[in-house]
């Protein structure tokens, strides 16, 4: 096909300008460089135009159809109209009517996509049309095609007319002297040697002059036999390569692809410095957000490590109020505790009831450790008001607006709800930890096991007394004392086995109060870490989805520059092959 190099250089372009459109309105770029792109693809489709001149009856039909393989005008129908034909596409054939010499014929040619034809009269038929296709058709004609005939090259007609172009428009025009099969080929030497020589006498320059046989031409394209031979033996070679050449390196023509070019480019540069700033701006959010995700993880762990000397405080608090429970203890599993009568259910008048050991407790703990951790709670709340103002002041303009302002918290002596929250739960460990020492369920059995030992001194007496008055009366005084003795050291031994069940259930909850001062500090060190982290995870409900955004949208912005920087790649590449032509260009 003629200008195969140029029309893939040009389809590549407009791939690019494609490509960059689309990603124009992906992204949304400004209405304004949409608007250039669209016009710089559309008059990428301009078409070729050339024109074809020659006397009546030279071929000038026969020679397009050869040319383009299309019989897109009947062969005989020329000569017989006035009028000038200007071959378009159109998807029907249509015939449109511009001026009483002129008519537009639309004709669904693939070629005409690329190529318009401008079918004359006969040079030697209207002179008054010489003019007007002078002067509106060859100044915008890419290739001025003068036919002649091989069998009579000399008519005046088209010599007249070459002498009204412009000589500024000679540059275009080309010879084709047709109907060669009906001449020899001396004949057509001599002829082709006088026309050089003749052009050189009247206009001062070679015109290239390719002699052909339109008929071989047609028959190598459609008739498919001898195809090689017949393409020869027409000459159409040259010329195709000649045609093809100028539309190659057509002047004006790579001078608007160079400027389509270097126009995109400067749009695409635009756009690519945006994005640049768009991804710098979207890393940046995206570490600002990571470096704020960070300092919440950092400062839960500062936090935490400012509360650790509250549990040592606890602790110790702790082993104190064991001592002030103990004594109850104490008390609770007292000896006189063993020799009394076990209330009964039925009983008027109850005994007054034992102290719970374990509400004892939760009150010491209460009442030693409550204002330290009602302090750990106003450190806690302003922890979490000075990370707000760090988040604030550092996400502003990523996390949250420019203009945003930051939350005021009142500071006076009502209770905060975090703080209240937080003491409510420190309450709930500490409770939680006494009641599940279970120390009120650990007297009664220890105080029954001691009742189960004494009961045996009042069982013991009366045996004790006969025996001893039997041994008296016996042995007399000395064998009654010696069962007195016996009598005694028997209710002795009662009496400190009894003392030892009681010694050994208040050394039980002694333990058990001295081991458990591990377990209230790791269930205290685990509420607090609960609190702490839930406390400071309110922040997550800003941080995460602003992260998860930030991620995407840099993801999408990198896509998008990495995008453009393949089209401007691409570019650089069509650029260099523009430029690459420009010798070429000179020499045509």
């Amino acid at each position: 096909m003629i200008g195969d190099d140029y029309f893939e250089l040009r389809s590549r372009i407009g791939t690019d300008l494609l490509a960059l459109a689309a990603a124009l309105r992906e992204t949304g770029g400004d209405v304004e460089s949409a608007a250039i792109i669209d016009n710089l693809i559309a008059s990428l489709k301009e078409p070729f135009v050339f024109v074809v001149v020659g006397e009546v009856n030279v071929g000038k039909s026969s020679f397009l159809n050869a040319l383009f393989g299309q019989d897109f005008s009947t062969t005989g129908v020329m000569p017989t109209t006035d009028k000038i034909l200007f071959f378009k596409h159109g998807q029907e054939h249509q015939v449109v009517p511009v001026t009483p010499t002129l008519d537009e014929v639309h004709t669904p040619v693939d070629f005409l996509r690329d190529f318009h034809i401008v079918d004359t009269p006969g040079t030697n038929s209207i002179e008054n049309e010489h003019q007007q296709i002078t002067e509106r058709f060859v100044p915008i004609a890419d290739l001025v095609i003068f036919v002649f005939s091989a069998m009579n090259p000399w008519g005046a007609s088209a010599w007249q007319f070459l002498e009204k172009v412009h000589r500024e428009w000679m540059r275009h025009v080309v010879f084709v002297l047709q109907q060669c099969d009906l001449r020899s080929p001396e004949e057509i030497q001599v002829i082709t040697d006088y026309m050089g020589q003749l052009t050189r006498q009247r206009f001062g320059r070679d015109f290239p002059l390719f002699p052909v046989s339109a008929k071989k031409a047609f028959l190598a394209r459609n008739a498919g036999i001898d195809h090689e031979r017949l393409l020869k033996d027409s000459g159409f070679d040259a010329l195709q390569q000649h045609i093809s050449g100028l539309v190659s390196h057509h002047t004006a023509r790579l001078n608007k692809l160079a400027g389509t070019v270097k126009l995109a480019r400067q749009i695409l540069d635009h756009m690519r410095e945006h994005f640049a700033v768009a991804v710098q701006n979207a890393r940046r959010k995206t570490t600002v957000l990571q470096e704020l995700l960070t300092e919440r993880e950092i400062q839960v762990d500062r936090t935490l490590k400012k509360i650790l000397p509250a549990f040592d405080a606890t602790e110790r608090d702790y082993h104190e109020s064991v001592m002030r429970v103990a004594g109850l203890a104490q008390d609770a599993l007292a000896t006189r505790k063993a020799f009394q009568r076990k209330p009964s259910p039925d009983d008027e008048v109850p005994e007054v009831r034992q102290q719970s050991l374990d509400h004892r407790l939760f009150q010491e703990l209460q009442h030693r450790t409550g204002d330290r951790w009602r302090q750990v709670g106003l450190v806690l709340e302003e922890d979490v008001h000075q990370f707000e103002r760090y988040l604030y002041a550092q996400g502003r303009g990523t996390v949250f607006p420019v203009d945003v302002s930051m939350p005021v918290h009142a500071y006076d002596d009502d209770e905060s709800e975090l703080r209240r929250r937080f003491s409510t739960h420190v309450d709930s460990s500490l409770r939680r930890f006494v009641i599940g020492l279970k120390l009120d369920e650990d007297i009664e059995p220890g105080n029954e096991k001691a009742r189960r030992t004494a009961r045996w001194v009042p069982r013991l007496v009366p045996p004790a007394l006969i025996a001893t008055g039997l041994c008296g009366w016996l042995d007399g005084w000395e064998g009654g004392g010696i069962a007195a003795g016996a009598g005694v050291l028997l209710l002795a031994v009662v009496y400190l086995l009894t003392q030892i069940r009681l010694n050994s259930a208040r050394n039980a909850i002694l333990d058990k109060l001295e081991q458990s001062s591990i377990t209230l500090r790791d269930m205290l060190a685990k509420q607090v870490t609960e609190d702490v982290t839930a406390i400071f995870g309110k922040f997550l409900g800003t941080l995460d989805p602003a992260q998860a955004g930030a991620a995407q949208l840099l993801q999408e912005q990198s896509a998008h520059a990495a995008r453009l920087q393949q089209l401007a790649t691409s570019f650089d590449a069509l650029e260099q092959q523009v430029q690459s032509r420009a010798p070429a260009r000179a020499t045509a």
